[in-house]
């Protein structure tokens, strides 16, 4: 029998939740919703309160925004922030309530378990101070399930009332029942699973598009470069992404620069400078899933080589081997917010980037133009990604003075270490997510 028949249910319905807070939250609903079974159809529920985005853009884009975003993401001001905001989100909750038993009333078939899963702390609150009363209101079982989307112990991620919580470590299990502990508040699931990257994304290279890949790091063949630029839905450092494409053009004609962006008021001036830019193939939407989708589709159309990335959502990537089709090498500007930090530290713990130390080292022998150790040429085997130095020029030279030294060639020899825990490491999550929300389902009829 099919481990996920249980979702096949009619009499189950499955709503997935998300807030316009840039574009990861709907990346992870995407990842989760490749996931399940061809026959079933979730509903996808958007939060209305613009203001969580304008918010997420403030607090990314200016420095001001950024130092307030880093005060309250800290210590006993975080206790303060979280507690005022959690009791505002569970007071604000008439519309989210009046959607969901809207949505339950144009059902064809009855459902008698609804199965909400939440992609941002904000609408997970709330469903969670409503669930009570809809299940009473509606004679429906109610189960919320939260993915956490960075592997960030931010107190807003403990949501009271959620019946499992997928966090990406174990060290941030830990952190959140601490906190947890110290608040004494109920206690809940939290259960560790990979990242859920999306299933498509993971599938394997055909030999011949190995192949391509792997001819992009070639000193002596001239195949194209291609390299990928997904513009944050902040639309963060999109000078650092205009003058890093047109340097990367000048080191070789063999770069192909893509970029993805968001067609808004305020990328309208970036836009406009990229069109005149011949060597950039330019996809812009202006709805949010359009973009995600755009994403997923150029990986399947070309052989990305390299995608220059904010450390957030996407960072996890770096789950994927070289020879699967999202398997590019990562390189990760500025990291902004303690989310973005906590998600490097996640990837340098486990190896899958330099450390701190060889950080500065590589960009100090870029920046002299020297050469490396071959030690560390052999160790590069075991790295996804690599974190560019801050400014544009510095970050140009550092690429390619990578492809130079082989630094990229032996990445793509990707080389697992061993003793990985499958628990945080692994290309799979997806499939371990619905397994485990499949098992809930069985055991809590």
């Amino acid at each position: 029998m099919d481990t996920l028949s249980v979702l096949n249910q009619k009499e189950l319905m499955i709503i997935f939740t998300y807030a316009p807070a840039g574009l990861g939250h709907l990346r992870v609903t995407d990842a989760l919703y490749h996931g399940l079974p061809k026959n079933v159809t979730p509903v996808l529920l958007g939060a209305h309160d613009e203001s969580i985005g304008q918010i997420h853009r403030i607090t990314s884009i200016y420095a001001w925004g950024k130092s307030i975003m880093e005060i309250v993401q800290q210590g006993l001001i975080e206790d303060i922030f979280t507690r005022t905001y959690r009791n505002w989100l569970r007071g604000h909750t008439d519309l989210l309530y009046e959607q969901i038993t809207t949505l339950l009333n144009q059902r064809i078939h009855i459902a008698k378990t609804l199965l909400v899963v939440a992609t941002h702390f904000a609408l997970a609150h709330q469903i969670a101070a409503i669930k009570e009363k809809l299940s009473a209101d509606k004679q429906i079982q109610v189960i919320l399930v939260v993915q956490v989307t960075d592997d960030s112990p931010q107190h807003m991620w403990y949501v009271p009332g959620a019946d499992l919580t997928f966090v990406p470590s174990y060290k941030t299990r830990e952190q959140l029942l601490n906190y947890a502990r110290q608040e004494k508040l109920p206690p809940i699931n939290i259960k560790v699973a990979p990242y859920p990257v999306n299933p498509d994304l993971a599938k394997y290279l055909t030999a011949d598009k190995n192949s391509q890949r792997n001819l992009q790091v070639s000193l002596t063949h001239n195949h194209p470069i291609h390299v990928l630029f997904p513009v944050s839905g902040a639309a963060t450092q999109l000078n650092f992404v205009n003058k890093l494409t047109v340097l990367l053009k000048q080191k070789s004609p063999r770069f192909q620069i893509n970029i993805i962006c968001r067609n808004v008021s305020y990328t309208q001036k970036f836009i406009t400078e990229m069109l005149k830019l011949s060597f950039v193939k330019l996809i812009t939407a202006f709805h949010r899933r359009e973009i995600v989708s755009q994403y997923d589709a150029i990986y399947q159309e070309t052989q990305i080589l390299l995608e220059v990335t904010k450390p957030s959502e996407q960072a996890f990537k770096a789950l994927l081997k070289p020879n699967q089709v999202g398997g590019s090498i990562l390189l990760f500007s500025e990291p902004i917010g303690r989310q973005e930090y906590d998600n490097l530290a996640f990837l340098e713990r486990h190896h899958l980037i330099p450390t701190a130390s060889e950080h500065k080292y590589l960009w100090k022998m870029a920046k002299t133009n020297k050469e490396i150790k071959p030690e560390l040429i052999s160790h590069a085997r075991e790295w996804r990604g690599l974190i560019l130095p801050l400014h544009s020029k510095d970050a140009a030279d550092f690429i390619w003075w990578c492809f130079g030294q082989q630094l990229f060639a032996s990445m793509l020899k990707y080389r697992e270490r061993e003793n990985f825990d499958k628990r945080e490491i692994d290309d799979n999550g997806v499939e371990i997510f619905w397994k485990e929300i499949a098992d809930f389902l069985k055991t809590h009829k």
